[in-house]
């Protein structure tokens, strides 16, 4: 039948193209959206739900390793600035032990002239008790010596 129609048609190029297409789309009936639909509820939906669930238990440990992890930083931050605090009173104490030290270096340095001061002053001392006992007379000794 489609040959003779083909034929008759010729002179329509619109009726023959018609003719000639082919089935692409199957209608669906309301009984197999309804079958679709239970088929869904019954399966589909109850997996949504456990993958919402999974997804939620998910973003739960996401967030409690997140506060863990505010925590950790929060501890770090509050161990560094004691970290930098401790370091400024050693750079601090540093610089008191190093001036300590100079003072005690020149003290010291002070105390050794002092020292050598008093050597060279008990040998002038010693020096002069010896001239004065070589230039007394032997007389003024014997005198002394009856007193």
């Amino acid at each position: 039948m489609t040959s003779s129609l083909s034929e008759l048609t010729q002179t329509f190029p619109r009726v023959g193209t018609v003719i000639r297409s082919e089935k692409k789309y199957d209608l669906t009936t309301a009984s197999d959206i309804s079958k679709a639909q239970d088929l869904i509820s019954k399966e589909a939906v109850p997996f949504l739900f456990r993958q919402v669930d999974q997804l939620e238990a998910a973003i739960e440990a996401i967030r409690t390793a997140h506060d863990t992890l505010g925590q950790k930083v929060e501890e770090q931050t509050a161990e560094y600035e004691q970290l930098a605090a401790d370091e400024i009173s050693m750079a601090e104490l540093t610089r008191a032990l190093k001036a300590e030290q100079t003072a005690l270096s020149d003290e010291q340095t002070n105390l050794l002239n002092a020292k050598s001061l008093v050597a060279a002053k008990e040998r002038d001392l010693a020096e002069l008790n010896r001239v004065r006992a070589a230039s007394r007379p032997t007389g003024g000794i014997l005198e002394e010596a009856s007193k």
